[in-house]
């Protein structure tokens, strides 16, 4: 009985996965012909192995990158694959030895990257949200698409959760002489790092987002003291308690004096 149910759940898996494929590639047909350039008119793929030719660098960390892992080694005539997924059709850039215009540049618009991630195209339009769709800055600023170093799918740097976030926030880089674990953590675990129903992009709009790690069974005491009237006030941190959040160098308890 399970062999036969597994083999049916991979007859779906592969309708499904067929089925998406097909739209992601209606999806990036659409994208290509509002962002090919003048010069990019006629346009044809030219398949990965030639932008290998002069792009041995990025050519090499694509390879190993999650982006790389979902281009597959059947060339499909008219389906892009590898480089040309998210740069548009290669060969008159090609046949021009490079030139700026001749490739569509994803870090100039995110829609190339809303043609597969739609989820997140629907995250910017939350109330909440980082300026992508406003254009003050792209999903490039974050993500290094084709980077080897990079958390499992996330393409932002091993080198610390957070850098990415700090680029642009790095008041809340610290050091700190005491340490909110929970931005060691990483920034997502308390926010939504595309966009948020909730002021800050916070993954919950109260005390309840604290209380997803301070809980425990004699609860609302917290660390020894009944916080029952405090948590009435107003948030930890905007009733005038716990102000220094992400880190403070004053107060164990996160204040900031």
């Amino acid at each position: 009985m399970s062999k036969k149910i597994s083999s049916f759940g991979f007859a779906w898996i592969a309708v499904f996965g067929f089925v998406f494929f097909c739209a992601g590639n209606d999806a990036r047909a659409d994208v290509y012909s509002q962002l090919l350039t003048p010069e990019m008119k006629g346009a044809q793929f030219v398949g990965t192995e030639v932008c290998a030719s002069c792009h041995e660098k990025q050519y090499r960390e694509f390879k190993f990158s999650t982006h790389g892992r979902l281009a597959t080694k059947d060339t499909v005539e008219g389906v892009p694959q590898g480089c040309e997924m998210c740069h548009g059709p290669g060969s008159v850039h090609a046949q021009n030895g490079g030139g700026r215009g001749t490739m569509i540049n994803p870090s100039k618009s995110p829609e190339v990257c809303f043609s597969c991630h739609m989820d997140k195209k629907m995250e910017f339009r939350l109330p909440f949200h980082h300026p992508v769709l406003e254009g003050h800055m792209s999903c490039a600023d974050c993500h290094d698409a084709h980077g080897t170093d990079v958390r499992p799918w996330t393409a932002t740097s091993l080198e610390d959760v957070n850098e990415a976030c700090f680029k642009c926030h790095v008041d809340k880089r610290g050091p700190f002489a005491w340490e909110h674990q929970a931005v060691r953590d990483g920034c997502s675990t308390c926010h939504k790092p595309h966009g948020s129903i909730t002021d800050k992009m916070l993954v919950a709009r109260d005390a309840n987002l604290c209380l997803r790690c301070h809980i425990q069974s004699d609860f609302p005491v917290i660390g020894d003291r009944n916080h029952a009237t405090n948590m009435t006030q107003g948030t930890c941190w905007s009733a005038g308690c716990h102000t220094a959040i992400h880190g403070s160098s004053f107060d164990r308890h996160f204040r900031d004096e």
